[in-house]
């Protein structure tokens, strides 16, 4: 991707430069996941995020997909930092969609995002049925 590429904004082609947030944390009892999408569909996501005094302290993405989607990725792990459960579980894409000037072709690709959240939601430690 050229620094000039008409097709993605200035947030895109700033967050694909370094994409901030990518990695992953060890499983560890602080440690929630959500996973979502598969490559075959052309966007996939592990999102996992280290949960401390009831909040997300830290976030991050490894992911599969175009550059929008990449960079929505990076964008969401500084958007949920300080974000508590009750706030995720409801978080919508749209939010990233307009931050990034994300192309409505692209939204599908983006309620992946959604749904890897929600995963994190649902694995929040402490929360009935999680997984840590």
């Amino acid at each position: 991707m050229t620094g000039d590429d008409p097709r993605y904004g200035a947030e895109v082609r700033r967050r694909m430069s370094s994409l901030a947030g990518a990695g992953s944390f060890a499983p560890a009892p602080d440690v929630a996941t959500g996973q979502a999408g598969n490559r075959e569909q052309g966007a996939e996501i592990e999102l996992s995020c280290r949960i401390v005094g009831g909040q997300v302290d830290a976030a991050r993405f490894r992911a599969f997909g175009c550059p929008h989607f990449l960079a929505a990725a990076s964008w969401l792990t500084d958007r949920l930092r300080g974000a508590r459960r009750d706030e995720i579980e409801h978080w919508d894409w749209r939010e990233a969609a307009e931050a990034l000037e994300v192309p409505a072709a692209k939204f599908g690709r983006l309620l992946t995002l959604q749904d890897a959240v929600r995963g994190v939601a649902r694995n929040w430690p402490g929360t009935p049925g999680s997984t840590v």
